[in-house]
Formats: C-alpha cells, sequence, structure tokens
C-alpha cells in the first residue's frame, strides 16, 4: 500500500541513482499516474494523478515533497504511500470512514488534491567492496486530500523503515524492511503492518538506459483479509545528464491492491 511505499517514488530514486548521483541537487519531477481495477460488481474504475514532486538529494540523503492533483469518481480507490486499495474490494476497512463525506457516488468524476507526502532517507553506513548501503528511510503522509474524492483516510501515517542497497557491475540489489503506523481512521479496524521491499535492478546502454523491477508487500492490516501485495517495472532513460524520463508499470497481485498502476514522467536537475 504505499509510489509499495516506494512503488512510484522510490522505484525512480533507485533508477536514477543506477545512472547518476549528483551532489547536493534539486530535481522537479512531474509526472502521470493511472490507477484502475475491476470492483465485485463488474465495474471497472480508472483515476488519474497528475504528481508534482520536488527532491533534494546528495550521496548520504536525500528529502522530498509530492503532492498529486487527483482525476477520478468518488470513493473508487484509498492511497496508503504509493500502493491504491481498492474502495470496491471487500478488503478494504479504510472506506468505512475517515476522509469520506458522501457526496457523490462511484459515477461522479471529481477534481482535487491528494494525499501530501514528506520522504526521506539518510545512510548510515556507506556502501564497500564487501559492505551494501544501509539507510535509515521513512515518509509521513499529510492528509491533505480533497474530501469529497475519498481517496485519504483523513488521518497523518508515518512509516519508519531500514534500507540495503549494493551494486555490483552493473546490477543493483535493494530492500526495505519498515513498520508503518496507521492512523486511527473513524470506523475503520486497521493494525499497524510491516512492509517488506525487494528489487533488483540493470544498467545498460553506457548508463543511459536502467530498468528495475520490484516487490513490495505487508503484513496484515485488516484482520481476516489478503494484504496488499504489488509488483512493478521501471524503466529509466539520460535524455541529457540532469534529465531523465522514468515510467513504471505495476500490477496488484490479489483483491487488496489495485489491478493495475501505469505511470510516466520526467526528473529535471534544476
Amino acid at each position: 500500500m504505499r509510489e509499495i511505499k516506494f512503488l512510484k517514488f522510490l522505484l525512480i530514486v533507485f533508477v536514477i541513482s543506477n545512472v547518476a548521483l549528483a551532489q547536493g541537487s534539486w530535481y522537479y519531477s512531474p509526472s502521470l499516474q493511472m490507477v484502475g481495477s475491476d470492483f465485485q460488481d463488474g465495474s471497472n474504475h480508472n483515476s488519474f494523478f497528475l504528481y508534482n514532486g520536488l527532491r533534494y538529494q546528495t550521496q548520504s540523503f536525500y528529502l522530498s515533497l509530492s503532492i498529486p492533483i487527483v482525476f477520478g469518481n468518488s470513493n473508487t480507490f484509498t492511497q496508503l504511500g504509493q500502493t491504491y486499495i481498492p474502495n470496491g474490494s471487500e478488503n478494504n476497512d479504510f472506506d468505512h470512514g475517515g476522509n469520506h463525506t458522501g457526496n457523490g457516488g462511484m459515477n461522479s468524476t471529481n477534481i482535487g488534491f491528494g494525499d501530501l507526502y514528506l520522504n526521506g532517507s539518510y545512510s548510515v553506513i556507506k556502501e564497500t567492496k564487501s559492505l551494501p548501503n544501509f539507510s535509515i528511510d521513512g515518509y509521513v503522509k499529510f492528509p491533505t486530500a480533497t474530501s469529497s474524492l475519498g481517496i485519504g483516510t483523513g488521518e497523518f501515517d508515518t512509516q519508519i523503515a531500514l534500507g540495503i542497497r549494493k551494486f555490483v557491475d552493473r546490477f543493483s540489489f535493494f530492500g526495505q524492511f519498515g513498520y508503518l503506523f496507521i492512523g486511527d481512521a473513524e470506523g475503520a479496524s486497521t493494525t499497524n503492518p510491516y512492509t517488506i521491499s525487494l528489487g533488483v535492478g540493470y544498467m545498460f546502454g553506457y548508463g543511459k538506459h536502467s530498468i528495475l523491477l520490484a516487490y513490495d508487500s505487508y503484513t496484515t492490516i485488516v484482520q481476516g483479509f489478503s494484504s496488499p501485495q504489488q509488483l512493478a517495472l521501471g524503466y529509466n532513460y539520460m535524455i541529457n545528464y540532469g534529465l531523465y524520463f522514468t515510467a513504471i508499470v505495476s500490477a496488484g497481485l490479489n483483491s487488496s491492491t489495485s489491478d493495475y498502476t501505469i505511470s510516466g514522467g520526467l526528473n529535471f536537475e534544476l
């Protein structure tokens, strides 16, 4: 459930890191994302997220802010990090309270803002020939989502995690193991989950191209129901130094996660 915390945002960060990691650089990252699912009543629903992200990154840490403009039907998905839970799924316990006002049904289209995410990471052990890089990662979600959209819980969420990354020739391997504190949304009976993200990347074409395969999962969030799981494939192309194109396709592995997510965008070094 988090762009898998990682999913959209950290996929981009790790792919860019494979190509070139600037010292003390600002990046602006506009992107468009489509999220879709088939609901239990047989209907198909899509929502669109126009993201605007700003990131400061060095060799040791990064800090970023991102907030989307959302176009879609009301009460269609609930966002948790970079993962989306279909509100038409019996596994979603968030759509019974929180940020929902009851204005508009599944067929009403609205435009508004999503939740604001503050992401960060700090390397505590630098990578060596024999040791991987270890980092303290995390994010804070601010409940800024427009209430009529029904995509937020109306509460703050916080994640803290240990990140591990190692480069071997043209390959990069990463893992992240965390704990998510979910805000107490009214009417929702949830448990704070552990989070797991694993992935492998490959760089080719003299560093101009990168691909990344990532898996993201949670432990139990709602007792008696399956936990969200997601698989994603990312591609990065360095147009020029400091200008990158990134595309990501992800698929939910069970009914607790949106069926698919497709996104594409640019990363500008400012």
